[in-house]
């Protein structure tokens, strides 16, 4: 009976332990990758994302991403097995264009507050 409460009590443990890392938490600086549902690119080096209905997040990239001002869609890779986005280490930006896939990767990333976007050129807002 002993043996059986020692496999039973491990075994809760090991579920809890595999519990909390597959299930990432989510903090005030993070968002969702899947809840992006617009964007707009002032310039080649910065992208306004906005997030659910009213979270408007701006990104700043590593490099120039050529013609991002230009394009009709884009993609935000996060990092495997994680669909949260909480550091600009976890996003990566793809342009797509027929034939063409550009990567460009996040250096820094902020959620704007709502003076913020109210401050935001009407032509930058997402």
């Amino acid at each position: 009976m002993q043996k059986a409460l020692s496999y039973l009590a491990a075994a809760a443990v090991f579920a809890s332990v595999g519990s909390a890392a597959a299930a990432p938490e989510r903090g005030p600086g993070c968002f969702l990758r899947r809840d992006v549902n617009g964007f707009s690119a002032p310039d080649d080096r910065t992208l306004y994302i906005r997030v659910g209905v009213n979270q408007v997040w701006r990104l700043d990239l590593m490099t120039e991403c050529t013609g991002l001002t230009f394009r009709q869609a884009f993609g935000l890779e996060s990092r495997p097995a994680n669909p949260w986005i909480c550091s600009p280490l976890d996003a990566t930006v793809i342009v797509r264009d027929p034939g063409f896939h550009l990567r460009c990767p996040v250096s820094a990333m902020h959620r704007l507050t709502p003076a913020e976007i109210a401050a935001l050129p009407k032509r930058d807002r997402p």
